[in-house]
């Protein structure tokens, strides 16, 4: 008769810490976040896919949230903040950032000065491609 081990339960917002954390460090991979939430890479995809998401649109979300939370709460310049979450260029980031927010990083930083924090930007997008949270 053999034991398995059992391992702790992720949850989501486990997973998106980790990612985060990556987000910030410039390295992600599958490979690497599995290592940090101490499983296999086939079991984070497998957990994943059960909870309705893939790892590269959470990969995406959180850099969404890192990059809206540094342009509301911080002076970093567009270039800055594109390569604090891993992008090589800020067109790129630029790109990705309007096709999340409907609008680029320079008029979502303007629409929210002096307007406190509000997640409505980017929410439509956030709810079409994630499950409730």
């Amino acid at each position: 008769m053999t034991h398995r081990r059992k391992r702790p339960q992720l949850d989501l917002s486990r997973v998106r810490s980790v990612i985060a954390g990556l987000a910030l460090a410039g390295t992600i991979s599958l490979y690497t976040a599995a290592r940090l939430l101490d499983t296999s890479p086939r079991t984070l995809q497998r957990i994943l896919n059960q909870n309705g998401v893939n790892f590269w649109v959470l990969v995406d979300q959180c850099r969404f949230e890192i990059a809206g939370a540094l342009l509301r709460e911080t002076d970093l310049k567009v270039h800055e903040i594109a390569a604090a979450i891993g992008y090589s260029t800020p067109s790129t980031f630029t790109r990705a950032f309007s096709r999340w927010a409907g609008r680029t990083p320079t008029v979502y930083r303007d629409m929210h000065l002096g307007a406190g924090t509000s997640h409505e930007i980017g929410a439509k997008w956030a709810d079409r491609v994630l499950p409730s949270r």
